[in-house]
């Protein structure tokens, strides 16, 4: 009895290990294919457009209108080449014609498990040193909410405010993503087992 109870206790603890959550921090841009971006315009209260972030190329990812777009290519952590001058994994948001202002913008990458690693010097186990938000415009300011598991550092929802961007102009800035996996079928189904044997267990002490 004692063994049987124990059995199902191990797999029960092993498989909620298991699904704490692998957090991928090598995220890079065609990853966050499903994410909500949205840019909120000036002029009439309220107006705004949502779009869906695509996959362009093997590392280019974003979203584009005839409007306004946001995209950003490589790495989301950001990564600097010496030899060519070159920074990747800039987050590039230009205003194509809209003629009142681009005044805010809202990224929900959450709703994929991909969430903003705001903190550098604390982290989620799993995941490594994240980027706090850095802007080209340096009024621009980010708020991050939809806070993941309790964790420190990482937030699913991230809104940009206090700046204008005029037709033609751009605001590039900086942050990083991890992902969250999904546990594997095969974790879900010893996580089934250990709660079927626990369950079988009380039942037939409850019996006695």
């Amino acid at each position: 009895m004692l063994k049987k109870w124990t059995l199902g206790v191990i797999l029960l603890t092993t498989s909620l290990f298991s699904q704490a959550g692998i957090i991928n921090s090598e995220v890079i841009s065609p990853d966050m294919v499903g994410i909500e971006v949205t840019a909120f315009f000036g002029g009439n209260a309220g107006a705004q457009d949502t779009q869906i972030w695509s996959m362009f190329s093997s590392t280019l990812g974003g979203v584009s209108t005839s409007a306004w777009s946001l995209m950003l290519d490589g790495n989301t952590f950001g990564d600097f080449d010496s030899s060519t001058n070159t920074l990747y994994g800039e987050w590039v948001l230009n205003n194509v014609s809209v003629a009142d202002g681009i005044i805010g913008l809202r990224i929900n990458t959450g709703i994929i498990d991909v969430y903003f690693d705001i903190l550098s010097d604390v982290h989620t186990p799993g995941s490594e040193a994240g980027r706090p938000f850095a802007a080209s415009d340096g009024s621009a300011t980010a708020i991050f909410s939809d806070v993941y598991n309790s964790s420190p550092d990482l937030r699913g929802v991230m809104d940009v405010t206090d700046f204008t961007l005029n037709v033609g102009e751009t605001l590039v800035f900086l942050t990083d993503t991890d992902k969250v996996e999904v546990p594997e079928p095969a974790t879900m189904f010893t996580f089934a087992l250990g709660l079927i044997a626990l369950t079988s267990l009380r039942k037939k002490s409850s019996g006695k």
